[in-house]
């Protein structure tokens, strides 16, 4: 691996951290004490990451369309402008208004740097191990969880929101400077360079393994069932995803301190980070199917704990455990992507899964807070994760078996 292959994964991993793991994943320790300084409801307040998860996603369903080698450094530019002032002026609001009007354009910086873009460059430059690389970049949407959610929460208790937002929009510029100071490009070819693995991908060409599309399966169609099981995979799975976000609200509403929520998200995060790890090794080894239900049955086994047991240990144990669903909404909606379309198709597919997960995601975090605004509780959006899950391993089963039985463009992988 050359070190312009490297600088693009650590541009990438930056961009990662600042679009997903600052923007979304540590939202959730903002939420009360927000709802109180305004004197709303928690639901209300997530509402404003709801509206910049749906901005984000639409935004980013355009990039495949927009991005060119010219315009490369631009957009992110552009994008990290938009994120950092949007975020120090929120720090500046004093009414909840205000935060959706600011999501808006939050999100629109949001989602011209998020997975979508991301994958799109690591799908140009890395042919080899692509399930470990990209699961090595996902895994960073996770490291500001780990590390700033404990941060963030103690300004907030000695120094109030207001100015950990400020400490927010610093963390966004840092994340975003790689990509921004790194010679990165669109293509290796730009920099004289082919995609790493690109000895085996020819080989795999060679073997017939690789098929090009024709004529006959050029057009797209969007109504054949796999596509429509692929959206319910992603609803699903997106869904279960906003849970972690309220576990600082969970842990305070069965009457711990914050400082223990706090923690659970911060646990949460790690195993965020270990998770897409995880998954990246074995995906490359079991392929996508196959790692995905072994990070359902891990996550199955966090709510169980969250449900039935309210001590300290359950509680970290089950948002540890419960982290191994970002693994697949994050890289294995990308793998399973690749594997039922091809990578012929993963241009126009991802980015529709894309806004169809962000905007199932963005909807699910206004939903839980909203129900525990009503019902006072949250187990409510526990249960609800129990039943996504069990609809994921149907739809998701039902999909694979389709792709199975038809001709397929791109790799093949099991």
């Amino acid at each position: 691996m050359k070190s312009r292959h490297i600088m693009v994964l650590i541009a990438m991993c930056g961009l990662a951290a600042a679009s997903i793991g600052v923007t979304i994943n540590t939202a959730g320790v903002f939420y009360a004490p927000i709802a109180e300084d305004l004197g709303v409801g928690r639901g209300s307040v997530a509402l404003s990451v709801t509206i910049l998860s749906i901005v984000a996603a639409f935004t980013a369903m355009s990039i495949p369309q927009i991005v060119k080698e010219s315009n490369l450094k631009i957009i992110i530019i552009i994008a990290t402008a938009l994120l950092v002032s949007t975020t120090l002026a929120c720090s500046l609001c004093t009414a909840v208004w205000q935060l959706y009007l600011l999501s808006v354009i939050r999100g629109i910086g949001d989602g011209m740097i998020n997975f979508v873009l991301i994958t799109t460059i690591l799908n140009y430059w890395f042919f080899a191990k692509h399930g470990l690389i990209t699961s090595i970049c996902m895994a960073f949407s996770g490291v500001p969880g780990v590390i700033f959610s404990p941060v963030y929460s103690s300004l907030i208790s000695s120094s109030g929101w207001r100015v950990a937002y400020i400490a927010v929009a610093v963390s966004l510029l840092v994340f975003c400077l790689p990509a921004i100071l790194f010679p990165i490009s669109l293509r290796p070819e730009k920099a004289g360079l082919k995609p790493y693995g690109w000895e085996e991908f020819e080989k795999l060409r060679e073997e017939g393994r690789v098929i090009r599309e024709d004529e006959s399966t050029k057009k797209f169609n969007f109504m054949n069932p796999k596509f429509l099981l692929a959206l319910a995979v992603t609803i699903t799975c997106s869904i279960v995803a906003a849970v972690p976000q309220h576990f600082p609200g969970y842990a305070t509403s069965i009457g711990y301190a914050a400082e223990v929520g706090a923690m659970m998200l911060s646990i949460s995060m790690a195993f965020n980070i270990a998770s897409k790890l995880i998954f990246g090794a074995i995906t490359d080894k079991l392929g996508a199917y196959k790692s995905i239900m072994v990070m359902v049955v891990i996550n199955l086994v966090s709510i169980f704990l969250l449900l039935f047991f309210k001590g300290t240990w359950a509680l970290y144990a089950g948002a540890g455990a419960f982290a191994f669903t970002y693994a697949i909404s994050a890289v294995g909606l990308a793998m399973v992507s690749g594997y039922l379309f091809g990578m012929d198709y993963y241009g126009v597919v991802y980015p529709i899964i894309s806004v169809v997960g962000g905007i199932a995601n963005a909807a699910a975090v206004t939903l839980c807070g909203t129900l525990y605004d009503v019902t006072g509780t949250y187990t409510i959006n526990f249960w609800m994760a129990l039943g996504c899950q069990l609809l994921l391993i149907l739809t998701l089963t039902a999909a694979c078996r389709i792709r199975r039985n038809e001709r397929h463009t791109g790799i093949e992988r099991n």
